[in-house]
């Protein structure tokens, strides 16, 4: 193991620790949501609402920006080149600008329209408050897609904490916006919107002053100069490549919001609330992990170091099979009780948690799948072979479209769920068996397979005693607090802590290599 390799998980838990505050933030916020809205039709208004900004976040954030611009940024950089990244910078700004603006502009005129396609058997007072909702939120996707060109900008930079606190400052502003204009308003949902938008601009706000320690700024340029810039033709193919690989799984949310609509109502809420739980585990260690590995990759591959890129790529996987394989068995044995502990508030009543723990056991199936194709894909956009993340995302895209129109009849809300973990299934054989085939020491990778086994094995075995010990537990705690939802807490708290001690006592009795790194960097921290 080299000195780079953990480098990579001592920067990645530095970014952690800020996105754990905001993914804590982030369930303190839908649980805020679950509160004021529940799973019916207002609440299904909202989330078909948010649906298109978020999925545009979601695609400018986690893969447009970060995965066609890192790399072509961070090439020029390596060749010391600032001149010419300025100018693609500049370029690059006034392009965003323009296509972000443009958008919300026509998606402001035509938001009624929108909503319809995406839910069509909305009840028309919903649909007309969806559309309303629309409006208020689109905005958003202006002041996002500059914030994440300035957190790009900052991550080639090698400055990664305001892109880990700006969310912090959206879940902020979306809960103050909660129980501060809800009252006023009369109309939760509306007061919801405000908060999106107004999280939207001081996440844009918050990064912009860090600018300056990376001696680049944004200038606006003419259209004709910022199109001929050679520097976006080659970035290009590279936009293709991340709208089906990295944004597949968004893409995803849009073709079945449509079908989960159809399949009754509190169905879309509730999977947006099961996806909240599954993106806790995505955002904190996946995305984080990926959003700093890219620049190190492209850095390996510029410098054609194979070894080291291989070994950097071998390590990320393990971490993310270490993190999200007992996180997915955990859950599925959990997902009731964790449903309950985190949304279980005001309208979420006793059937919300049902729909919701129902879409997420089928959901957080594809959890560690999904995890898997984060970091192939910014492996392959690092080689800046995109070829295969588009192929990869189109399959994935195929089956998703393909399996939720045969499950939801049948499954509702989990026939969606479990449409898109097959989904995440198909990108992640098609990347992981392109990197056995592509490689020399693809018998590493091999092994690499294996280690994921090993940790499904300890995951099994340490759950099994929860099977015999979480009534008791829930039980004893319940006649111990008379407020339900400590008790709730603490029954939780005391399942999760049998685990986590079991999982990582195995795994300390085998010498886990992941598990070593990690103690490694918290006694280099202390």
């Amino acid at each position: 193991m080299t000195q780079k390799t953990p480098s990579i998980f001592k920067k990645s838990s530095d970014l952690a620790i800020l996105t754990i505050i905001s993914r804590i933030l982030g369930l303190v916020r839908e649980s805020v949501t679950a509160a004021f809205l529940g799973t019916g039709a207002l609440a299904d208004a909202f989330a078909v609402a948010f649906t298109i900004p978020n999925v545009v976040r979601r695609l400018f954030a986690d893969g447009v920006i970060s995965s066609a611009f890192i790399p072509r940024f961070k090439g020029l950089l390596a060749e010391n080149k600032r001149g010419e990244a300025a100018e693609f910078l500049s370029a690059l700004f006034t392009i965003v600008s323009l296509v972000s603006f443009v958008f919300v502009a026509v998606a402001f005129v035509f938001s009624g329209g929108i909503t319809a396609i995406l839910a069509p058997t909305l009840e028309e007072n919903a649909a007309a408050e969806a559309a309303l909702l629309a409006k208020i939120m689109f905005p958003y996707v202006f002041f996002i897609s500059l914030a994440a060109l300035t957190q790009s900008v900052l991550n080639s930079s090698g400055i990664f904490r305001p892109s880990g606190a700006s969310p912090i400052v959206f879940n902020i502003a979306f809960i103050t916006a909660a129980f501060l204009i809800a009252p006023l308003t009369g109309n939760p949902a509306r007061a919801l919107a405000v908060g999106v938008f107004t999280g939207g601009f001081l996440q844009l706000a918050l990064q912009l002053p860090f600018m300056t320690k990376t001696l680049f700024c944004f200038t606006f340029t003419s259209l004709n100069k910022a199109f001929a810039n050679p520097n976006i033709a080659r970035s290009g193919k590279m936009v293709l490549a991340a709208l089906f690989g990295t944004g597949a799984y968004q893409l995803n949310v849009l073709l079945t919001t449509n079908m989960a609509n159809r399949a009754g109502e509190g169905v879309v809420s509730s999977l947006r609330f099961s996806a909240r739980i599954e993106e806790l585990v995505i955002g904190v260690f996946v995305v984080t992990l990926s959003t700093v590995i890219l620049p190190e990759l492209v850095e390996n591959a510029k410098s054609r170091n194979f070894e080291k890129l291989t070994e950097n790529l071998d390590s990320a996987l393990k971490f993310v099979a270490f993190v999200s394989i007992p996180a997915l068995v955990f859950t599925l044995v959990n997902s009731t009780e964790i449903v309950q502990l985190l949304f279980g508030f005001g309208k979420f009543d006793e059937k919300s948690v049902g729909l919701t723990a129902f879409a997420l056991d089928f959901r957080i199936a594809g959890l560690f799948f999904l995890a898997l194709s984060r970091i192939l894909n910014s492996f392959f956009y690092a080689l800046e072979r995109t070829a295969l993340p588009v192929f990869a995302g189109i399959c994935s895209i195929v089956v998703n479209f393909i399996a939720a129109y045969f499950l939801v009849d049948t499954l509702a809300g989990g026939g969606i769920a479990l449409a898109s973990s097959l989904a995440s299934l198909t990108a992640a054989l098609i990347l992981f068996i392109a990197v056995l085939r592509s490689f020399k020491n693809s018998a590493k990778f091999g092994k690499t397979g294996l280690y994921f086994a090993k940790i499904s094995m300890i995951s099994a075995i340490s759950v099994l005693p929860l099977f015999f010990f979480k009534n008791h537990l829930y039980a004893f705690f319940d006649t111990v607090f008379k407020t339900g939802k400590i008790s709730e807490i603490c029954s939780f708290s005391a399942t999760a802590l049998v685990f986590m001690i079991l999982f990582v006592g195995i795994s300390a009795v085998l010498k886990d290599e992941t598990l070593l790194i990690i103690k490694g960097i918290f006694r280099k921290q202390r």
